[in-house]
């Protein structure tokens, strides 16, 4: 009989630490859901090569209750960087050197500075032709690819 409470406990024990880490998944998931990110600086235009290139900053924002931090969840790993100019891609970057791995906790901001972008030619040739270079970030938008919680995830601005 002794033996049957003990196993009857463990069962019971594993069934709750399991529903509680289910939860607790689904917590940190809201945070990349609704993860939130703009482009705060688009700087350095210049030649290097065959490729023309951009230095700009992103901030992150985790507009949530819960922490992703390495003490929790774990760490955000920036893999990719979309830049759009009025819905049209004009550039990307594949990863951040030194600076793509982070922490987020509730309600702060992250901000990853000196992302080199490769830009595509024409489509900045066309903006600067027909319009001028444009200093006004409302009219950048980025997507990003990140790693977290074991899993690659798509933020939109």
């Amino acid at each position: 009989m002794e033996g049957k409470t003990i196993l009857a406990v463990l069962a019971g024990g594993a069934v709750l630490t399991t529903l509680f880490a289910f939860k607790k998944k689904n917590d940190f998931t809201k945070v990349i859901e609704q993860m939130t990110i703009d482009v705060r600086n688009i700087r350095n235009l210049r030649l290097q090569g065959s490729q023309l290139l951009a230095d700009i900053d992103l901030g992150i924002h985790n507009p949530t209750k819960y922490d992703m931090t390495v003490y929790t969840a774990g760490l955000i790993t920036l893999k990719k960087i979309i830049l759009f100019y009025k819905k049209v891609q004009i550039g990307s970057a594949d990863s951040v050197k030194g600076e793509d791995t982070f922490e987020l906790p509730a309600y702060s901001h992250y901000l990853v500075t000196n992302i080199t972008l490769t830009i595509k030619y024409l489509n900045v040739a066309d903006q600067f032709i027909n319009h001028g270079l444009d200093g006004n970030m409302n009219n950048y938008t980025a997507q990003i690819y990140v790693n977290a919680l074991g899993k690659n995830w798509v933020i939109e601005q």
